[in-house]
């Protein structure tokens, strides 16, 4: 047991990041408060400030590997809740031109709505981390700062006094405003105007609905870069998100929205949306861009005070990798309070680079996934154009290459680097797999052509 000695942390936040911050800091002090400014509901529904929280997500696999080892028992409750078990053997997942092969890999990961996993973590963490609170109803007005240090915050003239506070508020966060009014520098950030915009509607699940126990279906980006997902959720529902990038939303008249669904490449969503029954209208979301801060970056930064999540590091929600590089960041976080204690000078400087690392590997994925559509701008990753030509061919190597799919999901999921992929025994394989592929390519002259089989 660690020695007691009256250290106290504050999280602002009590989303999937604030919740997996308390939990890894409920281990290095001794007491730690989570404010939120929301009413935290008891049953599993949309909150107000998490309006994407309606939409289609998925917990990668390394997300939920870190979950279960931080809420032992969680996912079998998730599963007694009506979570899905979700293999690789069940995606229907239509890219490059055709569908993947499909293979056992195992249990991956687990589909639920996410007001459901927000609820559930919320609950094991207050029942397995006793000095850890949750107060909601109550926003966080300003930061206390005191002899260039933050040293708690204030909430309607209260203050709550803490070691650390760590700032979970999301992307839009205020509080790196307030530092650079009182003279700390703000970081600099790197943006990627992609303009997504999505739109979900909820269905009743049938079992003859699919071959599969979830689909993706992605567009040609060079063709406008439609995709959809469809994710079985708890209570015998569907959750279907469709969108696009660059202005293309989907429309939110059920008939417009089919048509929509219609449009993309395979018509496994649409077919399903054509004969389910609709518990909920089509509800819509846009994001202009991706946007990392590099905090990593700062010179000076308070003691004191730290930010996680999306603050530092918000994707393209269309990626899947939110909840999960959130979990990889506060373990990162874990280790630095590990090093060099709470109330260290010397903690936000190297979480940050810790975090850096962590944010590095998705946020490139995210990247060039959205600069193989050429109406993005930004910053954009050296080597992009090259990587994204030798990963259309590792898409189409999926779609007979059991071995190059397996290692495609791997990475897809965080379990592997990137790297991987691209070991000359990998290359091969997918070089030889690529020509099999039975997808249809664009030509310079314009219209398509099927690939010769090789020999």
């Amino acid at each position: 047991m660690r020695e007691r000695n009256g250290t106290t942390a504050v999280v602002i936040g009590a989303g999937i990041a604030g919740l997996v911050t308390a939990r890894v800091l409920s281990e290095h002090v001794d007491r730690v408060t989570v404010l939120e400014r929301d009413r935290l509901p008891q049953d599993a529904v949309t909150r107000r400030s998490v309006p994407q929280g309606r939409h289609a997500h998925v917990l990668l696999a390394t997300g939920q590997q870190l979950l279960a080892g931080w809420f032992p028992g969680l996912v079998d409750e998730l599963v007694r809740a009506g979570a899905v078990p979700l293999d690789a053997k069940g995606l229907v997942w239509h890219q490059a031109g055709a569908h993947r092969v499909r293979f056992d890999l195992g249990f991956l990961t687990m589909s639920m709505s996410r007001p459901l996993l927000e609820c559930t973590v919320r609950e094991r963490l207050l029942r397995q981390r006793f000095n850890v609170s949750i107060t909601d109803e109550t926003a966080v007005d300003r930061l206390i700062l005191e002899g260039g240090r933050v040293a708690g915050v204030r909430t309607d003239g209260t203050e709550h006094r803490a070691d650390l506070v760590v700032d979970c508020t999301g992307r839009n966060t205020r509080f790196l405003d307030q530092l650079a009014t009182a003279g700390f520098p703000a970081p600099e950030v790197s943006a990627i105007r992609i303009d997504t915009a999505y739109g979900t509607r909820t269905v009743r699940r049938r079992p003859d609905d699919l071959d599969g126990t979830l689909a993706l279906v992605v567009d040609n980006p060079a063709r406008g870069h439609r995709m959809g997902m469809m994710v079985p959720v708890e209570g015998g529902r569907w959750i279907v998100t469709v969108g696009s990038l660059h202005g293309d939303v989907p429309p939110t008249e059920p008939a417009e929205y089919e048509d929509f669904a219609r449009s993309l490449p395979s018509p496994v969503i649409a077919d399903v949306l054509a004969r389910a029954d609709a518990l909920t209208p089509v509800l819509s979301h846009r994001m202009p861009t991706s946007r990392r801060r590099h905090v990593e970056r700062l010179e000076r930064t308070p003691p004191g005070f730290l930010v996680l999540g999306d603050a530092i590091c918000s994707l393209n929600p269309l990626h899947w990798q939110g909840m999960s590089a959130a979990a990889l960041q506060a373990r990162a976080l874990g280790q630095a309070v590990e090093r060099h204690g709470p109330a260290s000078p010397a903690l936000a400087r190297d979480f940050y680079r810790r975090a850096a690392k962590v944010v590095d590997i998705p946020w490139k994925i995210a990247a060039g996934a959205d600069f193989a559509d050429p109406r993005t701008s930004g910053p954009k990753p050296p080597g992009t154009g090259l990587v994204n030509r030798y990963i259309d061919k590792v898409f189409r190597a999926c779609h007979s290459s059991v071995p190059v799919a397996r290692q495609t999901l791997r990475v897809q999921n965080l379990l592997a680097r990137p790297q991987s992929l691209i070991t000359p025994a990998m290359a091969i394989r997918v070089l030889l797999a690529a020509r099999r592929s039975p997808a249809r390519v664009e030509t310079p002259a314009g219209p398509a052509v099927r690939r010769r089989p090789a020999a």
